[in-house]
């Protein structure tokens, strides 16, 4: 068996006490997957943007969650959403 990876060069994700105690998203477990399919769903629906989650590809694990704003999503946005004048 090989070493258990601790550190990721690309996204910089650290396995450490933190770590351990409160995983990071990976795109290998089905729940973790689901979640963050269901976060972009709700997204979606509230905000109207494309809401897409971009998985590191040396080590799985969630990095961002990409959101594409456009003009249209923009005006969909809640009036709570807004700052005050």
């Amino acid at each position: 068996m090989g070493k258990k990876k601790t550190y990721c060069n690309s996204c910089d994700w650290e396995l450490d006490s933190w770590e351990e105690d409160y995983p990071s998203l990976h795109k290998n477990n089905k729940i973790d997957v689901k979640m963050t399919k269901s976060y972009c769903e709700n997204h979606t629906t509230i905000y109207g943007h494309d809401c897409k989650p971009i998985w590191c590809k040396e080590c799985g694990h969630l990095k961002i969650y990409q959101i594409i704003v456009t003009e249209k999503s923009r005006k969909m946005t809640p009036k709570f959403d807004r700052k005050k004048k």
